[in-house]
């Protein structure tokens, strides 16, 4: 046997003895295992993602919602909304008061109805001419003051006369004319002789009312 097994003292009975106290104070190539404890950013970690994810899911059904609810409202032909466009269309009416301009500033003032005179100056003075042709006149507006037998002067067509230079004479002979075409020798001035005064017809029977 050799030197060193003699040395070695023997294990009590029972007991294993240590690797250490087996091979006295040589070291060994095995060396305590470390477990690294779990970090303690890892838990917050965990709750950011959580949140995110959370986040991304409301924004999700909020913007489902929002496409579902603008196409339950009903669209005009060019794609908007019936209630925008009546917004933008809407305009306040305006009066017929504040665009036209009054009557009388753009047409003529009508003349005076002045007071007729009027001349039987037919040939053979037809019985009861002056009087047919004043009744026309005076039921178009015209006031009738004298019924005159005229056989003086020969008038070929019926003529309304005025005094001459007498303006609202004149335009009153004219409204004559206008007013009543069957007049077709028109308006013109007065002559030296001719019975009656002021606006004058003279029928001469080729209006017959």
């Amino acid at each position: 046997m050799g030197r060193h097994s003699a040395d070695r003292p023997s294990a009590p009975s029972g007991e294993l003895p240590s690797r250490r106290d087996a091979f006295g104070d040589y070291e060994t190539d095995e060396q305590d295992i470390v477990v690294p404890s779990a970090s303690p950013a890892l838990p917050r970690r965990a709750a950011i993602a959580v949140g995110i994810a959370l986040l991304g899911v409301v924004l999700l059904v909020f913007g489902l919602v929002s496409l579902l609810s603008s196409d339950d409202e009903p669209q005009t032909a060019s794609g908007q909304n019936t209630s925008s466009v009546a917004q933008t269309t809407a305009v306040p009416s305006v009066t017929t008061a504040e665009t036209t301009p009054p009557a009388s500033s753009t047409a003529p003032p009508a003349p005076a109805f002045l007071p007729v005179t009027v001349l039987n100056a037919s040939p053979d003075l037809t019985a009861g001419l002056a009087t047919r042709v004043a009744a026309e006149l005076e039921a178009g507006g015209w006031p009738i003051v004298e019924l005159i037998n005229y056989d003086r002067s020969r008038l070929d067509e019926t003529t309304a006369f005025f005094t001459p230079g007498n303006a609202a004479e004149e335009s009153a002979a004219q409204a004559l004319v206008v007013q009543f075409p069957e007049i077709s020798g028109g308006a013109v001035p007065r002559f030296d002789g001719l019975a009656g005064t002021g606006l004058t017809v003279a029928a001469v029977g080729d209006w017959l009312p």
